[in-house]
């Protein structure tokens, strides 16, 4: 059945449009006209009508012929486009039918119009057809070249009479040549053989040459481009003419460097297991599914000689369990057992086998090991019989050492805690267990970290101990933590690394001994001796009192008592001599308060101990002196909000602050009104109190190994008996405490006390 063309005749002038119908007519066309006089259903009737082709007048009243054949263009489709006209320019004409219209015809030469019409359909059709075969060529031509990179190969056709040969893409790529630069021919292809295949594939290429139809090849090459070296099979069909002549040679080339290497890693791995197999100790035996042997290796070799079997071929084709039995010498149950355990992994009811048994002597010990042979050929398993009577006896000497250790792990008076080389916890004592969870609320637990036992403040410090134990040191130190009831322990802590042969760390052994007691009574006897210290130093200082402050005193009551037995009483000589005599009594009588005063400082290092507030006793102080503070207007500054109480004598502290406080404001500058700063705060390891002033200063360099004696005074302008600031000393240390100095000349001081963290809590 033919086909109506349908036509879109885009015409606003009836009569021209009926004229051209009746042409239409005229002809020997089957079609079909739709006519439209405007742009609106000219749209429409493109995506409507679809017609096979489109003719157009130029002029219309809402457009043209060329945005009529542009809104063709436009649209889905692909048809030729005719321009009928009245008038149209050369030149109009040039440009429209390169712009891609099929045609254009002048309304009074309309008689053309039908083979114009056949001949623009059929131009379309080739045109088509044309594109059709080029995209489908093109298409193939992109499947053959990734067929041929997937695949890895390469076609030549060689015409051996033209010396005309073609290679594909794939060909060039695999040979590592540029299309663009090499000539295709025989020579070439085998000028890329490697040297050390070059001359056997000549010989047979030119042996097929003479004999055969076909030939297959493999050799290698090293492409130019390439350092490695390309494993290559090739296929070669030859075409004889008449004669029997070869005139034409085609094939394909494939590289299968990747299936060449996976080969001989197969082949490796085949001779690798082999050996490896040879060389296990273990008897190993490979079995089919009726448990008959199909394979043994050089141990089973062995182990059938040394028992004398008797069976050829060292077993194989015969009963493994039959053998095995004779060998071993077992039992009925275990033979059993054995037979149970291997018929379950060649069924596949097990993935694995395993068993323990010992010889009827019960001298010897076995394990036998059953896995399923790996191979798609047949069903069967891979059995091993290995010896495990060495094993036996070393199992029982260490579980009898480690007991005997245990024995003596838990009966020592250390806390032990094993770990591996992960730090991770392998074993503790029950010593190490109660110390653990008194200090810390738990125990250690097997497969933890030793480190999230420790406060975060502390871990680094472990970190680096355990790094030096590591590094073939002994890493030993004394620490102490805090419990939770306030109290302080002591503990010597040793961290040791463990290394085997080859001098490589396996694990680390921390042993740790709470020390308090010991602590305790170094720090009574440190603290006895200092004392003892002290009192000598007083029996000293004593001495010198009495040799020198009191001496004086009682010499002067001595001579005047004798002058005033001389003497008439009522005589002015008499009146003198008692007026010295009671100077000399009052003198002495400082004397005995200092020394009583300094006798109490020790009586009272025993006193009740209490919180002190250290604002509050500064209030108390202010108010003390505030009359001395006004007077000389003094500022007294407070700054304790690092550190703002402690546990002390009160006693003791308020004299130390009042002292120096004091001091601060009688030495102070005459061109400057005195401040005093006290301020607090802690550190690391202990507390700091310190009182800093901006007074006239001491020559530390002149006077500083004397400051703090008794009765040493440096400035004579200002009233006092060189007592304060021995006092300030005599009770700081009194209290576990030391002063120092910082001071400078018409700058100020700064008296700094030191007191250990104890002193902070409520003991």
């Amino acid at each position: 059945m033919i086909k109506k063309i349908k036509i879109l005749h885009l015409e606003d002038t009836p009569t021209d449009a009926e004229l051209i119908g009746i042409e239409l007519k005229r002809s020997a066309l089957l079609f079909d006209r739709l006519v439209v006089d405007n742009k609106a259903d000219y749209l429409n009737a493109l995506g409507q009508y679809e017609p096979d082709i489109i003719l157009c007048d130029h002029s219309l009243p809402q457009f043209d012929s060329i945005e009529a054949f542009e809104l063709l263009k436009q649209s889905d489709l692909n048809v030729p486009f005719i321009l009928i006209t009245a008038t149209i320019s050369e030149e109009f004409a040039v440009d429209i039918m390169k712009n891609g219209a099929a045609d254009y015809l002048l309304k009074d030469r309309t008689q053309r119009l039908p083979s114009a019409i056949t001949n623009a359909l059929e131009k379309f059709r080739t045109e088509a057809e044309r594109k059709r075969f080029l995209a489908e060529t093109i298409a193939n031509e992109s499947l053959l070249k990734e067929a041929e990179n997937i695949a890895d190969i390469g076609s030549l056709d060689i015409d051996l009479q033209t010396q005309y040969a073609k290679w594909s893409p794939g060909l060039y790529r695999i040979l590592g040549l540029d299309s663009s630069v090499v000539r295709p021919s025989l020579e070439t292809f085998l000028e890329q053989v490697h040297p050390d295949d070059s001359a056997r594939i000549e010989a047979e290429i030119d042996d097929a040459l003479l004999n055969v139809d076909a030939i297959n090849l493999n050799f290698r090459i090293k492409p130019s481009n390439d350092d490695k070296i390309k494993h290559l099979r090739a296929k070669l069909l030859i075409e004889r003419d008449g004669q029997n002549e070869p005139k034409r040679i085609k094939g394909f080339t494939q590289d299968v460097t990747e299936q060449k290497l996976a080969e001989e890693k197969i082949q490796e791995a085949s001779e690798t297991q082999a050996a490896i197999l040879n060389a296990l100790p273990p008897n190993i035996v490979l079995i089919n599914e009726k448990g008959k042997i199909i394979a043994v290796n050089e141990s089973w070799k062995k182990l059938a000689l040394f028992n004398n079997l008797g069976i050829p071929n060292y077993g194989v084709g015969y009963s493994y369990l039959a053998i095995s039995e004779t060998a071993t010498a077992v039992d009925k149950v275990t033979t059993g057992k054995i037979e149970q355990g291997i018929n379950d992994v060649i069924s596949g009811r097990r993935k694995e086998f395993e068993m323990e048994y010992a010889s009827v002597s019960g001298k010897d010990w076995f394990m036998i090991v059953v896995t399923p042979l790996a191979s798609h050929m047949q069903k069967g398993a891979v059995i091993l019989h290995i010896n495990i009577t060495d094993r036996k006896l070393a199992e029982a000497s260490v579980k009898k050492s480690e007991a005997n250790l245990r024995s003596v792990f838990e009966h020592i008076d250390l806390s032990v805690v094993l770990f591996d080389v992960d730090m991770n916890v392998v074993s503790y004592n029950s010593n190490a267990n109660a110390a653990l969870i008194r200090q810390f609320d738990k125990g250690p637990k097997v497969g933890k970290p030793i480190t999230n036992y420790f406060p975060k403040d502390r871990r680094n410090s472990i970190r680096k101990a355990i790094a030096i134990a590591k590094k073939h040191h002994v890493a030993a130190y004394e620490t102490s933590f805090l419990r939770n009831d306030g109290e302080r322990d002591w503990f010597d802590i040793k961290w040791v690394g463990v290394f085997n042969e080859q001098n490589e760390i396996v694990g680390v052994i921390l042993t740790f001994k709470n020390i308090t007691e010991k602590k305790n009574i170094e720090s009574e006897r440190e603290r006895m001796t200092a004392d003892l210290a002290q009192r000598n130093k007083d029996l000293e200082q004593f001495t010198y009192i009495i040799s020198h402050n009191l001496r004086a005193p009682v010499a002067n009551i001595q001579g005047l008592a004798g002058l005033l037995g001389d003497l008439q009483p009522g005589e002015p000589e008499s009146m003198t001599t008692l007026d010295a005599l009671s100077v000399s009594v009052n003198n002495l009588d400082k004397v005995i308060l200092d020394l009583n005063q300094i006798l109490q400082v020790r009586s009272q290092v025993n006193d009740q101990i209490e919180r002190v507030s250290l604002p509050e006793m500064l209030d108390e102080i202010r108010t003390g002196i505030s009359q001395m503070i006004e007077k000389n207007k003094a500022t007294l500054i407070g700054d304790f909000e690092a550190l703002n109480e402690l546990y002390t004598l009160k006693s003791y502290l308020y004299s130390i602050f009042q002292n120096l406080v004091i001091n601060g404001i009688k030495y102070r500058r005459a061109d400057i009104d005195p401040i005093i700063t006290v301020s607090a705060k802690l550190t690391a390891d202990k507390m700091l109190i310190c009182f800093k002033d901006n007074g006239r200063g001491i020559d530390l360099e002149k006077y500083g190994s004397h400051l703090f004696g008794l009765y040493k005074r440096f400035d004579w302008s200002v009233e006092g008996k060189g007592v304060g600031l021995f006092m300030v000393k005599m009770q700081v240390e009194s209290l576990g405490g030391t002063i120092s100095v910082k001071s400078k000349v018409n700058v100020g001081s700064e008296f700094t006390l030191e007191f250990p963290l104890s002193v902070k809590w409520n003991p």
